[in-house]
């Protein structure tokens, strides 16, 4: 049998990534192009495919959904296993059934229950090919119950993770010859070492690979390239994000595995071709223009900004402190940086933050907040002096939307200090904080996620459900005539200069 697998494909059905870049041989459609599929082949996708690229944000809101493009495109590849991701969750209980039911596949994932009945949803699938019988499971992070929004949960039951991919591997091994396990999730250790690389089980494709006894399992979730291989007693793969790569794999009559990753065509496809009027109409809607500033702020690079402070953070910083009304507000930002131009348009607002969460006020006190911003110091290492981005969040998944930007403090960072001691300077209206704060910052970030344990302790005051990148594109249209925003109170010292 031929496996043919994708995941984290986040809507990216062009060949673009609909920010400021020529067109790449990426794209759902370019992959459509590229696979093989025939009667012996089984297209399984791990997960991540409605939320993600501009074009579901353009589909959600001017409500293309019958049917969504992301799951036009899957019935017209012929997706046999749908397994959900995360962010397939982002929209909640009826975006979600509604699109899985339209990609006309058999949904798999054995920690998910649809409690209102509305999706089927199997925990397990035996197919039978050249005399062997191949079982096949899925899993989604069971992290997902903290990450994710309650009301977007409703209908819902999610399950660890562990336990089931246990259950499920005892009935494929009895009931099956050879044993598939669809991850949407990734490593937390190096796979040539063991080396345990992230504390959190958010993760835990390696620990499942070693300990159990899958025959073969596709992971997602990371957005990392593995070519296939074999750790402990499986083999495994994973095929990146942002439909960039796929992989093909064959399983053959004797239970042996080959295969690995493959790029997408270049050129144009004909599905790309048959949709150019939906990118057209995106892109229109992309460069709809919000408002002017002053002088256009130049992109930096991720320790620049993290050295010296970012602009384009004190944007959205500003908008959540306006949004909430909160003491102080925290951000984050992309792994890939871009700048503002003077003409501020939507394209900008979704290029430089790419999620779609919404806002929490928690109660945080001078040693909790202290905390968070140890972390938070501990993005950097000296090299020889000179500060350089720290492994921790570089691998085994690159994390540079970990470090956070503050806006309302007064800090500064000493890198000349050990991690645990580097905040030299806090105060809130130049005075050290007494009480408690009230801190705007997104829903991901609350669950304590990144490190940053210390905030799932913190009592919420309260959410606002709206959209970060919605809040951020109304404020602009409500404040164009007078476009400026204050700069935080930040400084790192302690290294010599690059």
């Amino acid at each position: 049998m031929k496996l043919l697998y994708t995941s984290d494909l986040h809507s990216y059905l062009f060949p673009t990534s609909f920010t400021f870049s020529p067109d790449q041989d990426m794209g759902v459609y370019r992959i459509a192009a590229s696979m093989q599929k025939d009667s012996d082949s089984l297209y399984i996708d791990g997960g991540d495919s409605l939320q993600g690229a501009a074009l579901s944000k353009y589909v959600l809101e001017n409500n293309i959904t019958e049917p969504f493009p992301q799951a036009a495109a899957f019935r017209t590849m012929g997706l046999d296993i749908a397994v959900p991701g995360n962010h397939d969750f982002n929209f909640g209980h009826d975006a979600f059934c509604k699109f899985f039911l339209q990609t006309g596949a058999k949904v798999l994932c054995a920690n998910l229950n649809d409690l209102s009945g509305q999706l089927e949803i199997h925990r397990h699938l035996v197919l039978e090919s050249e005399g062997i019988r191949i079982g096949f499971t899925g899993l989604v992070t069971d992290y997902v119950n903290l990450w994710e929004k309650r009301e977007n949960l409703e209908g819902f039951q999610i399950l660890d993770a562990r336990r089931c991919a246990e259950h499920e591997l005892a009935w494929l091994k009895e009931h099956c010859d050879f044993c598939v396990l669809v991850y949407h999730g990734g490593f937390e250790s190096n796979l040539a070492t063991g080396e345990r690389l992230s504390k959190s089980r958010e993760n835990i494709a390696y620990e499942l690979a070693v300990e159990l006894d899958y025959d073969l399992i596709l992971t997602g979730h990371q957005h990392m390239q593995i070519p296939l291989q074999k750790v402990g007693h499986s083999f495994v793969i994973q095929a990146g994000a942002n439909a960039r790569a796929y992989a093909e794999l064959q399983i053959g009559s004797d239970g042996t595995i080959s295969g690995g990753l493959r790029n997408p065509i270049s050129g144009e496809s004909i599905m790309e071709i048959q949709n150019h009027e939906l990118r057209t109409r995106i892109e229109s809607w992309l460069d709809t223009p919000l408002g002017e500033i002053s002088e256009a702020i130049p992109a930096p690079t991720q320790l620049q900004s993290a050295l010296r402070g970012s602009r384009i953070a004190d944007f959205f910083n500003t908008v959540q402190l306006a949004a909430t009304g909160a003491d102080i507000s925290c951000t984050s930002l992309a792994n890939e940086l871009y700048g503002f131009e003077k003409i501020l348009t939507i394209r900008q607002i979704i290029a430089s933050y790419q999620y779609s969460n919404s806002l929490l006020v928690l109660e945080i006190d001078e040693k909790q907040l202290r905390e968070a911003l140890e972390h938070c110091a501990s993005f950097f290492e000296l090299d020889n002096g000179r500060p350089v981005i720290s492994s921790y969040y570089l691998k085994p998944k690159v994390e540079l939307y970990n470090y956070d930007y503050y806006l309302n403090l007064d800090y500064q960072f000493d890198l000349s200090k050990p991690v645990g001691s580097r905040v030299t300077r806090l105060l809130f209206r130049n005075k050290p904080i007494e009480g408690k704060l009230r801190l705007a910052l997104n829903n991901y970030r609350a669950t304590g996620t990144g490190g940053y344990e210390v905030f799932s302790s913190c009592k919420v005051e309260r959410q606002v459900y709206k959209d970060v990148q919605d809040m951020s594109i109304e404020y602009l249209q409500k404040n164009k005539d007078s476009l400026s925003w204050p700069k935080a109170s930040f400084s790192c010292v302690g290294f010599d200069l690059p």
